[in-house]
């Protein structure tokens, strides 16, 4: 093809456009992966100082599930909460991989699900007692905890052994 000034045009082809849009698209789960990661590290590290400054050994925030039972046992909450916590998260995550929107198996994982964002909750509510902060802060450290745990961590907040906190969390039924 021809221009005005007979010189060659060449068009794009469908493989460069293809191409250059496979390259963004890679480019940009390689900027989420590597976001997520920071993140996932920075969390982390809140974590271990946060169990640092509750007198637990850091390493134990790094340990899937035994950091749930540290915190419900540094929180004072019952033992018996940390198994509702593991068959919950079981039961979310088996049910949730491999079901179709719209099947009423999903409609169950999502019954699960907020079930153990109640659950997740109790854990911080008594969690942040001891730390001297309020409900309203645990809520904070449940549904953003990239917000709520490194200002546990790093802030000013001391952890206070001797606060008197119910077994059962916000769900006492002594109240």
């Amino acid at each position: 093809m021809y221009n005005d000034y007979g010189l060659t045009q060449t068009q794009p082809t469908l493989d460069s456009t293809v191409g250059t849009i496979a390259g963004v698209a890679i480019a940009v789960i390689i900027i989420a992966v590597i976001i997520g990661l920071a993140i996932a590290i920075f969390l982390l590290i809140a974590k271990c100082k946060m169990f640092s400054k509750a007198g637990e050994s850091w390493w134990k925030a790094i340990i899937p599930l035994y950091d749930r039972w540290v915190i419900g046992k540094v929180g004072g909450l019952a033992w018996w909460w940390f198994p509702i916590f593991v068959v919950l998260t079981g039961l979310t995550t088996k049910i949730t991989i491999g079901t179709e929107v719209g099947n009423s198996v999903y409609t169950t994982a999502s019954v699960w699900a907020w079930a153990l964002v109640l659950v997740e909750f109790n854990y911080y509510y008594n969690l942040c007692k001891k730390f001297g902060k309020s409900g309203g802060f645990a809520f904070l450290c449940t549904i953003l905890p990239i917000i709520g745990i490194p200002m546990l961590a790093f802030g000013s907040a001391k952890y206070d052994k001797s606060v008197q906190v119910d077994k059962n969390g916000v769900f006492s039924i002594e109240k």
